[in-house]
């Protein structure tokens, strides 16, 4: 019964904790952006740009909540990727298409900040049977990492 008690409290006490203020969920990483979600997605689709990666889709999950009547605060998903770093990976392991392209979330937190959650490839890479620490694993974080970077505070 006393741990039932402690478990129910501790669950509580989780769920009291604001969205924005808790870590990024398993397998994703988290950053935040002093811009708001549209002024930070423009910033990263230009940087995109300027790399020569692919804009596969943006998703823009608050207007599509609108469209339903329904409110949700400033959520965007952004669809992309580079040939030159995805295919080592789907040569690696062809399972990897199932996870590219890449996608970075730009969410907007309790706490009125952006967060911008992308896919953290050392562990998807793991997942799917590849090396963490091979370079094609590696380039694709170095360059996620940069991109996100470019926008983050």
């Amino acid at each position: 019964m006393f741990k039932t008690l402690i478990a129910t409290a501790a669950l509580s006490i989780a769920l009291a904790v604001p969205a924005a203020a808790q870590e990024a969920p398993a397998g994703s990483l988290m950053k935040t952006s002093a811009m708001a979600v549209p002024e930070a997605v423009d910033a990263f689709l230009a940087i995109l740009a300027r790399k020569g990666a692919t804009v596969f889709a943006i998703v823009d999950h608050a207007a599509g909540a609108g469209k339903v009547d329904m409110e949700l605060a400033p959520a965007t998903l952004v669809i992309f990727g580079n040939p030159k770093l995805g295919t080592p990976l789907m040569q690696a392991a062809p399972s990897m298409a199932i996870a590219l392209p890449m996608k970075a979330a730009f969410v907007e937190g309790e706490d009125g900040k952006t967060h911008i959650l992308y896919t953290d490839i050392a562990k998807l890479a793991e997942d799917h049977g590849i090396d963490p620490a091979s370079d094609a694993v590696q380039n694709v974080a170095k360059a996620l990492n940069g991109l996100t970077n470019a926008v983050a505070e």
